[in-house]
């Protein structure tokens, strides 16, 4: 016997589906699929219903006109705004049915309705598995008839895509119809396909969304204004729940799903829905590594897996059901650490989602109360991002093939290895050009964990001293923009953002000399600091003459340090203890230094002289390569070699090359 609260379930999944009809203006509608209102004017459906076979009989791209969207007995012009994957790969759609739906993924599309409708919207679950072993029903539409079908989820069929089990039959033309988990009240996908002569079929997860992050707009015109439709619409969503909730509206998805028996926890749905609409109204997160981070302070490192998160919901989807128990300290923990996160973007709206939090703290023991209160009241903390290049193989003398490794390192005995390079290139290495390539996208995910309360992170590069000539300032991390997309300025480079400064890569794993560590410990109880000029064109002054120079002296050489005798001056700097030095990139002129040599030692002697203290320099460099108009600057580097947070033995057992 059908519960009451299950009838209303059914009810409300019903309103919210629609049925999408090809010719707005022809003669005779054809039905296409389903689809479901997930925002306000926003509808989900799989992106295969969009394409249709020609005259020809061959499949094509049939989604960019005006769509008929039938919603609640009323027919409205909808666009195609967002398709994954895009109307640029016809050649998928040519595969026969099984290989189709097998292989496309994620195979969802949002059209936005043009008109204006009353309907309400489903609601999205925020959590990142299905309902495995969960009784869902499927509703949507079969031509012009209302169709429904229950079955049990057997579990996934990847991380994107979900089983319905073979107890209920999937007719041909239903694609686009909701899934909904009736023991929680909540949408948990959309129906993608049906097996062959078979019952049951297959669900896209509604994580599989989260790849709009890199989608361009089919109609820019009508596209979200944020940067990322993902985030948009998961925004759109819970404010709009979050409305229906403060209103007092009549029998919501939330009102049910607090009165199911199988929705149980210390984190009630009234609760989620506030939280939630408290956190669309924050400034979305940069990145997925920021919701990462921010979970895994939570839950502890290592324990937030793919798909990553991207929104502020995600990371809350993450905290049902902890393994300490501790649930409701988890959500309100991690709602502080998100108001922290964005207090200097949006100081209103992060001070109300903290009090928020603490306000709901009042049931958890005293020592969590204490601790969520010390949480809220301490500075966000940030990690420095280290990016290592450790010689495996030498030809010449050289270092010539490398292993690479990124961590996040927030404190002398804090340190997480974040990513490393495939074991092939750990055993027998890649060239410094593949290395530098291959750490772009991972350092991109490294940078946003390694962020706190909106401020950058440091980025230390540590390399063999013959690669110190590494232009790390200049790199744009991350994947090349997406091609359709709006227009905007050049991305800005990394050093620009953040303070990126290089470091001696041997000199890792080893207790620090005499010379380096007293040098260190006195240019960080003395602000003053004073250049030591050193000309890449004479010899080397040598270690002893180096080793005795004053403890604030700082060696500025004026040109590259990569080889010839710019490399036997930094070799002896290092030995002799040195941990800060300036230099520049830039190609030297041959035969004898000239005015660009003399104007960069004074403009080093200016920048050492109004600098307060040695760790005031990395930001001062950070500022002169942000300001683009001092040519004097061009190819600045930094050595910033701390000696009393050493670097970690990144090095394997190298060889040279036969």
């Amino acid at each position: 016997m059908v519960s009451q609260d299950e009838q209303r379930l059914r009810e409300l999944a019903r309103r919210a589906s629609v049925a999408i009809e090809g010719d707005l203006h022809g003669e005779r509608a054809e039905f296409w699929g389903s689809g479901l209102l997930v925002a306000p004017e926003w509808v989900l459906t799989c992106a295969h219903v969009l394409v249709r076979r020609d005259s020809t009989g061959r499949r094509r791209w049939a989604g960019d006109r005006e769509l008929g969207i039938r919603v609640g007995g009323r027919l409205v012009r909808g666009r195609a705004v967002y398709a994954l994957p895009g109307p640029d790969a016809p050649a998928r759609w040519e595969q026969d049915d099984e290989a189709e739906y097998s292989r496309t993924v994620p195979d969802l599309a949002l059209i936005r309705l043009l008109d204006p409708v009353r309907q309400g919207c489903v609601w999205l679950s925020d959590r990142t598995v299905p309902p495995v072993s969960s009784q869902v029903t499927m509703v949507g539409w079969l031509g012009q008839d209302p169709w429904d079908g229950t079955c049990h989820v057997p579990g996934n069929d990847r991380i994107d895509v979900f089983r319905l089990g073979p107890d209920s039959e999937i007719p041909p033309g239903v694609s686009g119809s909701l899934v909904v988990d009736l023991a929680h009240g909540r949408v948990v996908g959309v129906v993608k396909a049906r097996r062959k002569a078979r019952d049951g079929g297959k669900a896209v997860l509604l994580t599989a969304l989260r790849a709009l992050a890199g989608s361009p707009p089919l109609v820019p015109a009508l596209a979200f204004d944020g940067n990322d439709p993902y985030q948009e619409l998961v925004r759109a969503h819970d404010r709009w729940h979050y409305q229906q909730h403060r209103t007092g509206a009549d029998r919501t998805w939330i009102d049910i799903q607090g009165a199911l028996p199988d929705v149980i926890g210390q984190w009630t749905p009234y609760e989620r829905v506030q939280a939630l609409g408290l956190l669309a109204e924050l400034p979305p997160p940069a990145g997925p590594g920021v919701v990462q981070r921010l979970v895994e302070q939570v839950l502890g490192p290592g324990t937030v897996r793919e798909p990553l998160p991207r929104a502020w919901r995600d990371g809350h989807g993450l905290l049902y059901e902890p393994e300490d128990g501790r649930e409701r300290y988890a959500f309100l923990s991690y709602l502080v650490r998100v108001a922290a996160e964005v207090r200097r973007q949006d100081p209103a709206r992060a001070e109300q989602l903290r009090d928020w939090a603490l306000d709901h703290s009042l049931e958890l023991p005293t020592s969590d109360r204490a601790g969520l209160r010390e949480l809220a009241e301490s500075p966000a903390a940030q990690a420095t991002v280290v990016v290592a290049f450790a010689p495996v193989v030498w030809a010449d003398g050289r270092p010539e093939r490398f292993r690479w490794e990124i961590q996040l390192v927030r404190g002398a005995d804090d340190r997480e290895v974040a990513r490393v390079c495939d074991e092939e290139a750990d055993r027998e290495g890649i060239t410094f050009e593949d290395a530098v390539e291959q750490i772009q996208e991972p350092l991109v995910l490294a940078l946003d964990r390694a962020d706190g309360a909106g401020l950058p992170a440091p980025v230390e590069i540590a390399v063999p001293v013959e690669r110190f000539d590494t232009v790390a300032h200049g790199w744009t991390p991350g994947p090349p923009a997406a091609a359709g997309g709006r227009a905007r300025r050049a991305v800005r480079a990394m050093g620009a953002r953040r303070p990126v400064v290089v470091r001696d890569v041997e000199r890792g794993g080893r207790m620090p000399p005499a010379e380096w560590r007293y040098r260190w410990e006195e240019m960080r109880r003395h602000a003053e600091l004073r250049p030591l000029p050193l000309s890449v064109l004479d010899e080397s002054p040598g270690y002893e003459k180096l080793r005795s120079a004053p403890w604030e002296s700082v060696p500025v050489l004026c040109g590259p340090v990569g080889d010839g005798r710019g490399l036997d001056i930094m070799l002896d700097v290092l030995e002799a203890g040195h941990g800060l030095a300036l230099w520049r990139t830039t190609a030297h002129p041959d035969g004898a230094c000239d005015g660009s040599c003399l104007e960069f030692q004074h403009q080093a002697d200016l920048l050492l002289a109004r600098v307060e203290g040695a760790g005031a320099l990395p930001e001062s460099v950070r500022a002169l390569r942000a300001g683009g108009d001092c040519s004097w600057a061009e190819g600045i580097m930094l050595l910033y070699d701390d000696a009393l947070l050493l670097l970690p033995e990144f090095a394997r057992p190298s060889y040279e090359a036969s």
